[in-house]
């Protein structure tokens, strides 16, 4: 159907795709205006729409996974625990980059999934799971970051990179993508390498600092930095954990200060 609807309007430069279980319509760029071309009841037309072109991100719609569309209502209804009215839409969710969603009608949650048609799952970062694939969507190609981290009451994972004066954040909260903030601040922190922070060390060092604590377990305003801000030839890994504050190596050895 998206090839039949590309073919009609005579271009890739998409901006929104819409598939439901009887519609299907597409979103072009033609010059500076949108246009949509719709399938409906077996008619592909042009049709009246509220999609406008405001510089949103353009892509080629054949680059994205719908192969197994039905699987993916499937696990968006498990995790939305509705499958009412469901729509999945290709569109620039954040910071030029577009990611296929799954809503239903009346709204309940939005399910995100990547051009690969694999689920931006609900990352839980007191896990190694999670923190693998959070780590993975911030991280992505960066060979250098000033700091990485995750922040308290699972606000997400972030990395800070900079950029002249600005520093640009990269975060992947729990139940969403990344997305990135810019803002103007100089940093004194040493850039390092984002493979050199390992999350299995991470998930372990954890678990043992947790252990160790009055509470013994993991408090929901626990956070983690990992920056060379003591001047340190390498990082270090700065834990806040139950209100008790840990220094760990990237090897997670302790070196707390006493």
């Amino acid at each position: 159907m998206i090839k039949e609807l590309v073919a009609a309007a005579g271009t890739i430069n998409a901006i929104k795709v819409e598939i439901s279980a009887h519609e299907a319509s597409l979103s072009i760029v033609s010059g500076m205006t949108a246009k949509t071309w719709a399938w409906r009841k077996g008619t592909i037309l042009v049709v009246d729409s509220d999609t406008q072109f405001v510089g949103q991100k353009i892509f080629d719609p054949r680059d994205y996974d719908v192969s197994d569309i039905s699987g993916m209502f499937e696990t968006a209804a498990t995790l939305a625990k509705s499958d009412s009215g469901q729509q999945l839409q290709i569109v620039e969710y954040a910071d030029r980059t577009v990611y296929m969603t799954v809503t239903t009608n009346p709204e309940s949650l939005t399910v995100f999934f990547r051009k690969d048609r694999s689920l931006v799952s609900q990352v839980d970062l007191t896990t190694l799971n999670g923190i693998r694939e959070a780590y993975s969507d911030v991280v992505e190609t960066k060979k250098l970051v000033n700091a990485f981290g995750i922040l308290p009451n699972q606000g997400g994972m972030y990395v800070d990179v900079a950029v002249l004066d600005t520093i640009v954040r990269t975060v992947r909260q729990p139940r969403l993508p990344v997305r990135t903030t810019t803002r103007r601040e100089a940093t004194k922190l040493s850039p390092f390498d984002p493979a050199l922070v390992k999350p299995t060390i991470i998930a372990t060092s954890l678990d043992r600092l947790s252990a160790r604590t009055s509470t013994q377990t993991i408090a929901p305003g626990w956070s983690l930095e990992v920056s060379t801000k003591d001047n340190t030839p390498e990082p270090r890994m700065y834990f806040t954990v139950n209100g008790e504050q840990s220094v760990l190596t990237l090897d997670g050895v302790d070196v707390t200060p006493h």
